[in-house]
């Protein structure tokens, strides 16, 4: 097994999801349910969530990301616990929001490990379950 093939396995497994190598990296196959409420409509939509890892290097770093979709009410807790995860951020992180009333569509960039990355991700959609429940 190549060391591409082992990473790309770990993140399957801490993201509990599937994977699609390419030639140097990664396809994550990750679904969310999200459901969306209204004033007077409510919808419940399957997501596929956009999460790749690409050029990765002998020294175990890729450039990752990640591109997820979260209800308004959602952002503060994902964000605290990607901002908060035991592994600090590198300094090239990068983090763009771009929100509506219902949705945000939240790109996160980072060059790291992809465990690393895959692990805060994690950890950020787990922060999420206490929400779901609620809704």
């Amino acid at each position: 097994m190549t060391q591409l093939e082992e990473t790309a396995n770990e993140v399957a497994s801490l993201l509990d999801a599937e994977i699609e190598l390419t030639e140097n990296g990664c396809l994550v196959k990750k679904k969310r349910r999200l459901d969306i409420h209204t004033e007077q409509k409510y919808f419940s939509c399957i997501l596929e969530l956009d999460i790749s890892f690409k050029n990765f290097k002998k020294n175990g770093l890729a450039m990752n990301k990640a591109e997820i979709l979260l209800l308004p009410e959602e952002l503060p807790a994902f964000t605290a616990a990607w901002s908060n995860f035991d592994i600090p951020l590198p300094v090239n992180f990068k983090q763009r929001c771009e929100t509506n009333p219902n949705i945000v569509c939240l790109h996160l960039e980072t060059t790291e490990c992809p465990k690393d990355f895959a692990a805060r991700l994690s950890a950020s959609l787990h922060a999420l379950e206490p929400l779901e429940s609620i809704s």
